[in-house]
Order: C-alpha cells, then sequence, then structure tokens
C-alpha cells in the first residue's frame, strides 16, 4: 500500500481531472467518513478517515433521527477540524434491508444500422420501466446491465459501433425505499443545510467495488457484507451482478445470543464477543476453552471483581457464536434461493463466498462458512452450487496519503463499505451519465430519466 506525502494537515492539491469525494458509511455500530481521490484506474488515494459510535440507528433503521444527526454532525465537524477542509457535497449508502432488486430485459430498434449511445439508453431505460416493485415507494438508484445482445450476438459487453437491427439489455435494477431515503439525506441536512447529499449508493455495491477481483466476478462469487445490525449480500456470475439483497439482523443477533445465553447486558454481551470471541470452540486449545472471562464491571470493560460478576467459559461463548453463525448461514442461503429461483435457472458459484463487515474478524468465522456450505452442497440442490472456498476480504486498490490513518485500520474488512462508496461514487454514480434524450430537448429531466448513468462512466 502507497504512502503519498503532504504537508502537515493542508488540504490535497486536486488537479482539474480529479475530484475529492466525501462518503459517509452509516452504520449501527459505528458512523465513518473517508475522503479520497478516484483515478481513472480504479485506485483509490485516500485522505484521511474519522469514525464515532453510532448513534440513533438500530438494525439498519433510524430509531432516533436527533441522535443520529449529531453524531454525524460531530463527526463532520471532527473530520473537517483535523485535515483542514470543508465538505459541500457528500455521498451515503443504504443497507440491503431497504432495496429491492430486479432483473429486467429492455429493447430498442436501431434506425441507423448501426448501435449508438441513444438506443444503448433506450433499451437500459425500458428494462428500468418493466420493474415490479412500486415506484411511489422505492426511488431507482442503480441500473446495472449484465450483457446485451443482437442478431448475432448474445454475449455483448458493449455494443456501441456494432451493426445491428435490435438490441436487447439485461439489466439489474436495485430500488432505494423512499422513506429511508429522505430520512437519512434529513439527518445529514440537519448538520448543515446546504450540505449536498448528492448520491445514495447500495452497501452491497460499496462493499464489493472494495474487494472483490473481476476474475471472482467471473467465475462467480457472494459476497456477504455483516455489519453490527445488517447484512447485504450481493451475488455475481459471469461478470453479472444478478441479487441483491439484505437482513436487518448482522452481528447484533449474535450478541443478543450471548447475552441471552448468559443473562449479561447487550454492552457486555458485545465486548465479550469482540474481545474473546471465535466462531468454533475446536479452534481454542484445550486450556484456552476452559478459561473463564470475567464479565465487564457495570459495563466499564474492565475485568474488576464484583459481586455481581458472570463467569463465561471461553468454550462455551465460542459454540453460542458457531450456533448464531450457522442460523445466518441458513438464512443467507435460503433467501439466494427464494429470489434467485424465481429470476434465475441456476446459479454455480465457481469462487466461493468473501466475508466483509466487523463480523468477519471473529477468528475462524471462514472455516464455518466454508464447513457449512460443504453440508449444504451434499443435500440435493438443483438451484444452486457453491464452491466451498471463503475468504475474509480487505479493500484493494488503495494508497493513503501520509496524516490518512493507519494503513492496518484503514484497509480492514469491516472499511469495506467506507471505502468502496467512494469508488462507487466514482463509476456507479447515476448522476455521472449524461442522457442523449434528454440533452436533445434541453431540459434537466427529472425522475427516472435521472437513474440510468452509472454504467456509462464505467463502460466508455
Amino acid at each position: 500500500m502507497a504512502i503519498m506525502k503532504k504537508k502537515g494537515n493542508s488540504p490535497v492539491a486536486i488537479s482539474d481531472s480529479e475530484q475529492q469525494i466525501y462518503a459517509l458509511d452509516i452504520g449501527s455500530s459505528y458512523i465513518r467518513l473517508v475522503s479520497g481521490i478516484v483515478e481513472p484506474n480504479k485506485q483509490i488515494k485516500i485522505q484521511g478517515m474519522r469514525e464515532c459510535v453510532s448513534q440513533g440507528m438500530v438494525q439498519g433503521h433510524i430509531s432516533d433521527i436527533n441522535s443520529l444527526a449529531r453524531q454525524i454532525a460531530y463527526l463532520i465537524q471532527d473530520y473537517q477540524k483535523t485535515y483542514g477542509v470543508t465538505i459541500e457535497k457528500i455521498v451515503t449508502g443504504v443497507p440491503g434491508c431497504f432495496v429491492v432488486a430486479e432483473n429486467q430485459q429492455g429493447h430498442s430498434t436501431i434506425q441507423s444500422g448501426t448501435i449508438e449511445k441513444s438506443d444503448r439508453n433506450k433499451a437500459v431505460r425500458m428494462a428500468m420501466a418493466g420493474v415490479k416493485f412500486n415506484s411511489a415507494d422505492y426511488s431507482i438508484i442503480h441500473a446495472i446491465p449484465q450483457q446485451y445482445a443482437t442478431e448475432s450476438s448474445e454475449q455483448v459487453t458493449n455494443p456501441i459501433g456494432m451493426y445491428a437491427k435490435r438490441l436487447s439489455a439485461s439489466v439489474h435494477v436495485i430500488g432505494c425505499s423512499f422513506m429511508f431515503k429522505n430520512n437519512i439525506e434529513k439527518a445529514i441536512r440537519m448538520t448543515n443545510p446546504d450540505l449536498d447529499v448528492c448520491s445514495i449508493i447500495y452497501a452491497g455495491n460499496a462493499a464489493s467495488s472494495a474487494v472483490l477481483t473481476d476474475a471472482e466476478k467471473e467465475i462467480g462469487v457472494i459476497h456477504i457484507d455483516i455489519g453490527g445490525g445488517t447484512v447485504n449480500v450481493t451475488v455475481y456470475e459471469g461478470k453479472r451482478q444478478l441479487l441483491s439483497f439484505g437482513i436487518d439482523d448482522g452481528g447484533n443477533y449474535i450478541t443478543k445470543m450471548i447475552a441471552k445465553e448468559f443473562s449479561i447486558s447487550m454492552n457486555n454481551a458485545e465486548y465479550i464477543k469482540c474481545n474473546y470471541g471465535c466462531a468454533d470452540s475446536r479452534f481454542l486449545s484445550e486450556d484456552s476453552a476452559n478459561i473463564s472471562i470475567r464479565i465487564p464491571d457495570n459495563e466499564s470493560n474492565t475485568t474488576q471483581v464484583s459481586s455481581n460478576e458472570v463467569a463465561v467459559r471461553n468454550g462455551t461463548l465460542a459454540d453460542v457464536i458457531n450456533r448464531g453463525i450457522r442460523s445466518m448461514c441458513e438464512l443467507i442461503f435460503q433467501r439466494i434461493n427464494f429470489y434467485g429461483s424465481s429470476t434465475l435457472k441456476s446459479l454455480e458459484i465457481g469462487g466461493g463466498i468473501v466475508l466483509t463487515g466487523g463480523t468477519s474478524k471473529l477468528p475462524g468465522i471462514e472455516q464455518v462458512f466454508s464447513e457449512w456450505v460443504r453440508d449444504y452442497n451434499f443435500q440435493d440442490n438443483t438451484f444452486l452450487k457453491c464452491n466451498t472456498k471463503v475468504r475474509v476480504g480487505h479493500p484493494i486498490g488503495i494508497g493513503l496519503f501520509e496524516n490518512a490513518g493507519a494503513p492496518e485500520v484503514i484497509s480492514d474488512s469491516d472499511k469495506a463499505v467506507a471505502i468502496g462508496l467512494l469508488r462507487s461514487a466514482r463509476f456507479d454514480d447515476l448522476k455521472q451519465y449524461t442522457d442523449d434524450e434528454r440533452n436533445e430537448k434541453g431540459t434537466k429531466g427529472t425522475g427516472f430519466f435521472r437513474t440510468v448513468a452509472d454504467w456509462i462512466s464505467r463502460e466508455l
């Protein structure tokens, strides 16, 4: 990872061809603010990152907008003071539990005989117009072409300039809950009415753009981002994004199991999970498995002895965590089968599973997922076959300015969404495109005609 120098905490000098992007990752456990410059080759130069404990968010849902706004305001002020910048525009993410996704087909007739950008746009717009989710409840935030087809080829990646009479487009369309979008934008603007929330990005897309390789997307991969309150699942095969969904129960689900098992508070359960947790007791030595953990006294994150102290055996803690992870695996694969079998004939995932998020840092979690997938493959599953390979994903293609932060912290698996928001904002931002039809009319355009763009900057 390259370390780039700058003078003190002075703002990074930016050329006309570069743009500083500020991304706000609002999670149930932490809120992170990161900025950087994303180059045309998708390399990211990180200027800095700050984080604070999240408040006003429970399982991805806003529970107290005022508390959330206060934390966001604190973080923005802290960032601006630390790095000597003024933030005017910002991008943020939406968890998978607030998105819907469909695979749709669109077509356009080629009048000139040669496919132009406007022909491609029309095909994608037609696919978007065919979505079944209610446009009154959801706003389209991503339109991701999977592939194109003409009379002469059914596996076209870039149709511009090809001879054809008719163009078909297969498009993965993602919509975001209007209510969530409006509330999260309101929380951010409560900190500063002039702050422009310029893009809302599906958190699963962001995390995937940070950690997945093109090779994994080609042979098929299931990316599972396990945050504190939510799980984002994104499935690729043949370089196509096929499924996107979320579950509003993440690592806190395991924390809750620990709290109930040992009759302790959620704070104490989270503490011992993060500091002593292991995904399977088999990965503990016999001596360490029998060690009793002292629960922090009065939730102060110490190990001071008290009359109310609860002793938790290390091995028993690992067994509880293991049950939680396996339950999570089962639910995720049930959802993949449910959503996938309605539109896809089959799924063959040769690249296995990539894990990110805070829960992915539990020792041994890769082995537990791998063994669960192995057992799953032994069952009579006609739709989904998945390789047992499992890895923990870390952000790739990043460099740091000298005062940006510790490289090992910024490249950790729980920073995937925050880092990925930068890359997604640069290449998948819907507002980066220019719609030919709209330009010809000389109007700015509104509604879903503003929602087809993320693919243009990527393919041209």
